[in-house]
Formats: structure tokens, sequence, C-alpha cells
């Protein structure tokens, strides 16, 4: 990436340095963080410790980016690794002491939850609470993290990265 170029002024005696490709990386950077800055000061979602916080701060992204599209922002969502083609749904891990029954499925369901059982993970020694891969939507956040039989919610969208070798 090009940061900065030497270029010479109309009258071609004087060099004047020229700052161009600086501000982007700058900018997200600043978005990102007054968006956490504004997010924990907002009240848009409630402050819940069965919530995660990166959770918490995409499902306010994707809200503001329905409310209020930008470029920016997207970049921003795509580079976190979240997905943009449905706005209005999160993916998501909902941590619980077992699989839910008939009934606590039918709630989430009725919720607009989409659940995969097929991915659940139980409990194991070491992590005392089972998870399932699940979609809900951004507006129903407060509302999962309520319910009683859920210990803790989770965002499922993230960008991972290879980690080389030593």
């Amino acid at each position: 990436m090009k940061s900065a170029q030497w270029s010479n002024n109309s009258s071609g005696n004087r060099n004047r340095f020229t700052v161009i490709s600086l501000f982007k990386p700058v900018s997200a950077v600043v978005f990102i963080l007054a968006t956490l800055l504004a997010f924990g000061c907002s009240g848009s979602e409630p402050a819940n410790p069965n919530m995660g916080s990166m959770l918490q701060a995409q499902v306010n992204l994707k809200k503001e980016q329905l409310a209020n599209p930008t470029d920016d922002r997207l970049q921003v969502m795509q580079n976190m690794g979240m997905d943009v083609k449905d706005l209005e749904k999160q993916r998501i891990f909902i941590h619980l002491q077992e699989l839910p029954n008939e009934s606590q499925s039918e709630e989430l369901k009725s919720m607009g939850v989409v659940l995969y059982p097929g991915s659940w993970i139980p409990p194991l020694e070491n992590h005392p609470t089972g998870f399932l891969l699940a979609d809900m939507p951004v507006d129903k956040l407060a509302e999962l993290a309520e319910l009683d039989y859920i210990t803790r919610l989770e965002t499922a969208e993230r960008a991972f990265e290879l980690q080389p070798q030593a």
C-alpha cells in the first residue's frame, strides 16, 4: 500500500510532500472504535452479561446500516467477517445446558430464530455449556438473551486468518 509520494510543485523548484491514501485505513479504525464507544454509551441494546460484546457490536452495526446505509460501514462489517447479504439476520452460537426441548424450540421459532440442531456441541468437562448454531432476527437479541434456558449468546460471524506454523 502506497501511503505517500513526493511531487514537484508547478514551478518545479520545490518538493512538496503529498499524503495519499493515509486516511482510509485510519478512518476504518476510527469508525470501529467510535462505533464500539457509541454502542457502549448509546443504549441501543441494553448491556446483558449473557451477550458477547462482539455480538452486541455486530447487531448494532447491522441496525445502523439498515437505518442509514454507508459504504464505509459496510466495508468495516465485511472486514470483521460479518455476513452482509441479509442485514436483518445475525448468525449466532446459543449456549445452553442441554439441547432445547420441543417447547423451547417452538418458542425460539416463534421469535424468528432458525436453529441448526445438527450443529449441537454438548457440554464438556472443560466447557460447562453446550452450544448450537442459529440465525436470529437482529431486533430479537435482547429478548433472546432474557430467556432463562439460554446461558450465553455469541456471534458466529467472524473473520479467521490462518496462523503460520512455528
